[in-house]
C-alpha cells in the first residue's frame, strides 16, 4: 500500500517582504510537485504555517515588523510547527554571529544572497525528500501502534505458533485475560502441553496432514486448572500458525443447559406438545404418550381435536384464538379424551411461538394429571426451570463484571495514565514558564490522577472479593498481626501497639491479612493528629466465635452515621483524611465471606473500636483452651 507521503505534493512556505524575491525563488524552485505558499510578513507567515500543511519554509531574515529571527523562535515553540525545517536567506546579515543566531533559532541551513541556484535547489530537495520520509516513516509507525493496540485489546485469542513444534511465538493480552496465563509463560511452551488427552492426539495430527487453514475446538486448561472452551482459526503461512481463537465457553454451558432441557422436556411425565394454527399437532413427548396412550407417530397423524371432547371444542378455540393473540395460559382446569375413550382432568397451560416477523408458528401445550403427585412434579419442573434461569442470570452477571473490570483496567487506566504522562512532559518541558498558579494547578493535576489511580485499584480489589473463593486453614495469629505491625509500624513512628495474645484462627490467609492491615491503617490514619497513638488488638472468645478488635485513641465518630462505614465510597470526615472509602467495605465482604460479622463503636474525639467476628475452627485443636469470654493478655510494641 503507498503511504499517504507519496501521493502529495510538497508544500514550500517562502517568506520575504519584496514580492520579486518570492516570484524569483519560485521560478527558481519550480517543480510538479511542489507548491508554493508565500508571505510579506512575519505574522502573515505564522497564521499559515499554522493552519496549513507545511514541509518547507525559506524565510528572509531582514523583514519590518517582525524579522526572520523572531518568526523562528515563535514556530519553534509550537507543537505544530517546530518540525517544519526552516531555511533563513539574507542579503544583509551575512556576517556569522548571525548565521549562528539562525542555527540556535531552529534553521537547519543559513543561505546568503544572491543565492546560487545550483546549491539552493540541491538542498531544497534533500530537505523536501527527508521530510517526506520522515512523514512517511510516522505513518508507518503510527500504523504499526494501531494495529498493536487493535491486537493486544482484543477479546479474542492471538498468536502466532511454529506449525512444527507447536509452540507459542507471540501471543496478545488476551491470553493473561481469558486464561490466566503471563505472555512470558506461555512463550516457548507448546499448545499441546495446554490440552487434554482427546484435543492433544486430536490437534497433533494436524502437523502430519498439514493444511492451509485450520478450524477447530478444544478444551484448554487455564492456569487456575479450570477449562475453557476455545474455537480456533487458524492460517498457516511460512511453517507459522497464524491462530485467532474466541472463548466460547459459556456458548457451550447454554447448549448444555438448552440439550439438557430438551431432555427433560422429551422424558418429562406431563404431556408437552406443539400444534399449529390449525391444530395439527407436530410434536408429541413422553410424557403425552404416557396419560393419552398415543404414540409419537400415531400422535403426530392427529389433530389436538382428536383429544379434546366435542363439548369443549367451541370453548378451547375460543382459549386458542386468545392465545394466538398473545395470551398465555396457566394451569386452566379442562378434560381431555384418551386412546382408549376415557375422559379426563388436565391442568391445561398453553403459550403461542411466535417467528421473527411476530408470525404464530406453533401453540405450546402443557398438560397434566391432576393429582397431588402431579402437582408436585409441576412444583419440581418449575423449580428446575428456576435454577437454569438463575444459571444464566448469573453468567450474564460474572460477564457483565467480567466487562466491568476489562473496562476499569483498560477503559479508565488508558486516559488516566495519558493525563498523567501528559502532566509529566508538561513539568519537564515547561515547568519554567509555569507561574506558582500554574505549578500548583499542575500539581493539583498530578495529585488527582494518582487519587484516581488508586481508586480503581481499590475498586477492583473489591470487585475481586465477590468472585474469590476462600481457601480456609488454621492461622497462627499471634504471628500474623506482628507480621502486620511491623509492617505498618513506619507510617506511624509515635504510636503504641498493645498487642494480645491470640487464639489460632480457621480462616484464609491472604483476605484475613487484608482485613488486619485495613483496619489497623485506618486507625492510624485518624489517629494522626494526636501527639502519642494509643492502638490495642486483642480478642474475646466466646462459645461458638472469637471476636477481634482494633481499638484506637483517634478522632472518632457520631454512632448516628455508623451504618454508612462499611459502604462503598462511603466517608464520614470528607477531604479532611486520605483515602478512597474501599477499604471498610472490603473487611465487610471478607468477613462476611468468611460467615462473621463486622462493626464499631465510637464517639467523637473519643477514638473508635472495629470488630469482627470469626466462626471457630472446626476441630478441636483449633479451639482455644485458656480463653474463655475473656480478653487476652497483652504486650506493648512501640
Amino acid at each position: 500500500m503507498k503511504s499517504m507521503a507519496n501521493n502529495h505534493k510538497s508544500t514550500i512556505l517562502i517568506v520575504d517582504d519584496r514580492p520579486a524575491n518570492i516570484l524569483a525563488l519560485e521560478k527558481l524552485l519550480e517543480k510538479n510537485d511542489r507548491v508554493f505558499i508565500n508571505a510579506i510578513t512575519g505574522q502573515d507567515a505564522l497564521k499559515i504555517a499554522l493552519n496549513k500543511e507545511i514541509d518547507l519554509i525559506i524565510l528572509d531574515v531582514q523583514m519590518p515588523g517582525m524579522d526572520g529571527f523572531e518568526v523562528a523562535q515563535i514556530l519553534q515553540s509550537n507543537k505544530r510547527t517546530k518540525d517544519i525545517p526552516v531555511i533563513f536567506a539574507s542579503a544583509e546579515k551575512r556576517e556569522h554571529k548571525f548565521m549562528i543566531k539562525g542555527y540556535e533559532e531552529g534553521a537547519v541551513d543559513y543561505l546568503n544572497k544572491p543565492l546560487d541556484p545550483d546549491i539552493t535547489r540541491a538542498k531544497v530537495a534533500v530537505l523536501l525528500k527527508l521530510q517526506s520520509q520522515k512523514k512517511e516513516l510516522l505513518e508507518k509507525n503510527y500504523a504499526l501502534v494501531k494495529y498493536g493496540l487493535l491486537i493486544n485489546n482484543s477479546a479474542d485469542l492471538i498468536g502466532i505458533i511454529d506449525a512444527v513444534t507447536l509452540k507459542f511465538e507471540e501471543v496478545n493480552n488476551a491470553f493473561t485475560t481469558v486464561l490466566g496465563y503471563e505472555r512470558e509463560e506461555l512463550k516457548g511452551s507448546s499448545l499441546l502441553f495446554y490440552l487434554d488427552d482427546k484435543d492433544r492426539g486430536t490437534v497433533a495430527k494436524f502437523i502430519e496432514q498439514p493444511k492451509d487453514r485450520l478450524s477447530f475446538e478444544t478444551c484448554i486448561y487455564c492456569k487456575n486448572r479450570t477449562l475453557k472452551w476455545l474455537h480456533w482459526h487458524v492460517v498457516v503461512k511460512d511453517e507459522k500458525w497464524f491462530a485467532n481463537a474466541r472463548d466460547i465457553t459459556e456458548i457451550k454451558q447454554v447448549e448444555e443447559i438448552r440439550n439438557y432441557l430438551a431432555t427433560v422436556v422429551k422424558q418429562s411425565n406431563d404431556a408437552i406438545y406443539l400444534h399449529d394454527n390449525e391444530g395439527k399437532i407436530i410434536s408429541w413427548n413422553e410424557g403425552a404418550e404416557k396419560i393419552y396412550g398415543y404414540s409419537e407417530n400415531e400422535a403426530l397423524q392427529m389433530s389436538v381435536w382428536n383429544i379434546i371432547p366435542g363439548y369443549l371444542q367451541n370453548s378451547m378455540q375460543e382459549i386458542l384464538n386468545s392465545i394466538t393473540r398473545g395470551e398465555k395460559i396457566l394451569s386452566l382446569e379442562t378434560k381431555r379424551i384418551t386412546k382408549h375413550g376415557k375422559v379426563i382432568d388436565v391442568l391445561f397451560s398453553a403459550t403461542a411461538i411466535m417467528d421473527q416477523y411476530n408470525n404464530l408458528k406453533s401453540i405450546a401445550i402443557t398438560e397434566q394429571e391432576i393429582t397431588q403427585q402431579k402437582i408436585a412434579d409441576e412444583q419440581i419442573r418449575q423449580l428446575h426451570q428456576d435454577l437454569q434461569k438463575n444459571i444464566v442470570q448469573l453468567q450474564e452477571t460474572n460477564k457483565e463484571l467480567e466487562s466491568f473490570s476489562y473496562s476499569i483496567s483498560h477503559d479508565l487506566r488508558a486516559p488516566l495514565r495519558a493525563l498523567n504522562g501528559y502532566a509529566h512532559i508538561l513539568e519537564e518541558d515547561y515547568a519554567a514558564k509555569l507561574d506558582e498558579g500554574g505549578v500548583r494547578i499542575l500539581n493539583f493535576i498530578k495529585g488527582n490522577s494518582y487519587k484516581m489511580s488508586t481508586l480503581i485499584d481499590d475498586l477492583l480489589n473489591f470487585s475481586k472479593l465477590g468472585r474469590k473463593e476462600i481457601s480456609k486453614s488454621t492461622i497462627n495469629m499471634d504471628e500474623l498481626v506482628l507480621e502486620v505491625v511491623n509492617g505498618l509500624k513506619s507510617t506511624a513512628n509515635n504510636a503504641n501497639f498493645k498487642i494480645s495474645h491470640f487464639p489460632a484462627a480457621f480462616a484464609d490467609y491472604a483476605l484475613l491479612r487484608q482485613v488486619l492491615i485495613n483496619l489497623l491503617s485506618n486507625a492510624i490514619k485518624y489517629s494522626g493528629k494526636k501527639e502519642k497513638i494509643e492502638i490495642e488488638i486483642s480478642c474475646i472468645t466466646e462459645k461458638d466465635k472469637t471476636v477481634y478488635f482494633v481499638k484506637d485513641n483517634g478522632t472518632g465518630f457520631d454512632m448516628q452515621y455508623a451504618a454508612k462505614l462499611f459502604g462503598v465510597f462511603q466517608r464520614l470526615h470528607g477531604t479532611e483524611y486520605e483515602g478512597t472509602g474501599v477499604g471498610l467495605a472490603i473487611v465487610h465482604r471478607i468477613i462476611s465471606k468468611h460467615g462473621g460479622r463486622v462493626w464499631a463503636e465510637s464517639e467523637p474525639d473519643k477514638g473508635a473500636c472495629f470488630y469482627f467476628s470469626l466462626p471457630e475452627a472446626p476441630s478441636a485443636e483449633n479451639q482455644p483452651s485458656d480463653n474463655n469470654g475473656t480478653i487476652s493478655n497483652a504486650h506493648v510494641v512501640h
